[in-house]
């Protein structure tokens, strides 16, 4: 059996992804990447949010974060607020405006979700969890081979 070209085949497939999303988005005036942001501070609004959290919860680098940030605090979307034990530290809070915007894209993923959802029947849906487990679990123990060697 031939071997595939997986990993050209992922990029193709997050590639095409990223850009349906980052079309569906665009009808409420963000690309997925901002969406993704503010959905994730709305479901954690109850909690206090710092870039960290962003940073690891989605495993993007912190200048990425940064600059989906500060193009979010722009449009008025988000903002910094610092505590008052510790002023250097800044939580990111969703603004009414924000909030609004957080909402359409919680109703984009629902609906992108649920025509995913929609295509596999339960049995793909087990394997499909089962293979992306694995490899996201490969990719883990080969990044953190690679910071040991």
């Amino acid at each position: 059996m031939d071997n595939k070209v997986y990993i050209k085949e992922f990029f193709i497939l997050t590639n095409k992804l990223k850009r349906l999303l980052d079309t569906k988005h665009q009808k409420n005036g963000l690309h997925s990447g901002q969406a993704r942001i503010l959905i994730y501070l709305y479901k954690n609004k109850e909690k206090e949010v710092f870039q960290k959290d962003i940073e690891n919860t989605f495993q993007i680098r912190g200048g990425s974060v940064t600059g989906i940030i500060d193009s979010l605090t722009k449009h008025d979307y988000i903002k910094r607020v610092s505590l008052k034990l510790d002023k250097r530290k800044r939580k990111i809070v969703l603004t009414d405006k924000g909030e609004t915007f957080a909402k359409h894209g919680v109703d984009t993923n629902v609906y992108m979700e649920n025509k995913l959802n929609n295509l596999m029947d339960e049995t793909e849906k087990s394997v499909f969890e089962a293979v992306l487990m694995k490899i996201n679990h490969w990719i883990d123990a080969e990044e953190q081979n690679e910071k040991t060697n």
